[in-house]
């Protein structure tokens, strides 16, 4: 495959949901209400995937696949069709093996994106994004680079695994569940929710027990205050 070639910068994506310039709601979620002009999800599905969000955290598309309402390759390509963004298949794509400086990792598995290129007299830097409305992510990357972000749409899954080939050198990556970024299908659906529940279980026992050291240490403190 080819070097990706140019896509819609980063400015007017948050402006427009689909190539047509149709404004894009600014009430629940960008990604969200894309997602349902697209009738890829329900508004049902939306708010469940929100109260979700709200309750445990994680990225709205991640939550989407996590409660088996999209699959992550269909998910990907309605947003690239419906924001008039080109795609980009990480998993066949040659990229430059420097792409690991052009934005510091932190940043990359923040927002889930990843550098895929740099046209420097031009002042461009071609990112692939999983949610290309995140324009924090944007920002951060505009920041970090002093270029102007070119987006491309890709998988999560393919971004992480790029990221950890780039940056981590590991020569054949694969997703792991519980990682935030891991997609989650069919065949893993069982496993990655097992994970998550496990996950969110021992931090809520934590959360729990700091609150009764501290029950019991006011406890003992008013204790030591009552006359005896």
């Amino acid at each position: 495959m080819s070097n990706p070639i140019d896509g819609r910068t980063g400015e007017g994506i948050a402006r427009s949901s689909s190539g047509t310039g149709t404004p894009v709601p600014g009430g629940r979620s960008r990604l969200g209400e894309l997602l349902v002009s697209a009738r890829v999800i329900t508004p049902a599905q939306l708010d469940h995937a929100l109260r979700e969000q709200t309750s445990w955290g994680g990225r709205l598309g991640q939550n989407l696949l996590n409660l088996g309402f999209v699959d992550e390759s269909k998910l990907s390509a309605a947003i690239a069709m419906h924001l008039g963004l080109p795609s980009v298949d990480l998993d066949r794509a040659r990229l430059p093996p420097n792409v690991n400086r052009l934005l510091p990792l932190e940043l990359c598995e923040r927002f889930g994106m990843l550098p895929l290129g740099e046209k420097v007299q031009e002042g461009k830097l071609l990112l692939a994004l999983f949610d290309p409305t995140n324009q924090e992510a944007l920002a951060a990357a505009r920041r970090a680079s002093g270029l102007q972000p070119v987006v491309h749409v890709a998988t999560a899954t393919s971004i992480d695994r790029c990221i950890r080939k780039f940056y981590y050198g590991e020569a054949s990556p694969q997703s792991a569940p519980g990682s935030p970024l891991f997609t989650v299908t069919r065949n893993t659906m069982e496993q990655a929710q097992q994970v998550l529940h496990d996950r969110d279980l021992v931090i809520r026992l934590d959360e729990m027990e700091r609150k009764v050291e501290r029950l019991t240490a006011l406890v003992q403190e008013l204790s030591k205050r009552l006359p005896g």
